[in-house]
């Protein structure tokens, strides 16, 4: 009977290792869909004119987690809502209010003011990619205020973007594996990529929102101190 025990506790551990990481499972721009009677209540409503504003807001608060955004039908002025929740506890809040969890990359919310004819805004897409740093030296200003919120020991790029996802606060990550180094370093900063300071090593910069083709999942080595991106291996 034990061991039977035994094998069912294995069974249960092993599968919940291999249950999808819900770090990366963002809602972004999406209705809120919890249950209305959930008793959520904002822990804030900044004054914001465009979501990206409201995400904003809400990296500079610790207690939020997820953030509501629209412009009512029958309001002037943009309403921004946080939360101390991640947004599938949200409850919806009208058809004109859109909900964004604090990880939403910048590529998922919208930077214009909205409107009753588009009541969240609109994404700029090329903006966006354009502003998205990814696996590239630091080029910020020589800024010795700017200092790592955390450094985390992980062995790959992917899993340096893991623990940025999971830091409140963090926008932006440094990678890689210097010469003079046996390990990998991994830096979290809460600041923009174009903001961390410019340096002289093999660590490169990463824009919290990087889309996974651009981030490297094998550890890295003297000769490739970055690691591969998932392109490059493919080839």
């Amino acid at each position: 009977m034990k061991s039977t025990i035994a094998i069912l506790s294995a069974s249960m551990a092993s599968s919940a290792l291999a249950q999808p990481k819900v770090a990366r499972s963002q809602q972004c721009n999406v209705a809120p869909s919890a249950a209305t009677n959930a008793n959520i209540k904002p822990i804030s409503a900044p004054s914001a004119t465009t979501a990206d504003a409201c995400l904003e807001a809400c990296l500079s608060n610790p207690s939020c987690k997820s953030f509501l955004f629209g412009l009512p039908a029958n309001a002037d002025v943009p309403v921004c809502e946080l939360f101390s929740v991640p947004a599938a506890q949200v409850p919806n809040q009208g058809s004109e209010l859109y909900i964004f969890d604090k990880a939403c990359s910048d590529s998922s919310v919208p930077s214009t003011e909205p409107t009753h004819d588009d009541p969240r805004g609109e994404i700029n897409s090329k903006i966006a990619a354009r502003s998205l740093i990814c696996n590239v030296a630091p080029s910020g200003p020589a800024d010795t205020s700017i200092k790592p919120i955390a450094t985390p020991s992980v062995k790959a790029a992917d899993k340096c973007q893991d623990a940025c996802d999971a830091k409140d606060g963090c926008q932006s990550f440094l990678f890689g594996l210097p010469a003079d180094a046996s390990a990998p370093l991994c830096k979290l900063f809460k600041v923009a990529p174009a903001k961390v300071p410019v340096r002289d090593d093999e660590l490169f910069v990463f824009a919290k929102g990087c889309p996974a083709a651009q981030v490297p999942t094998p550890a890295p080595t003297h000769d490739e101190p970055r690691g591969e991106e998932p392109s490059e291996q493919d080839t």
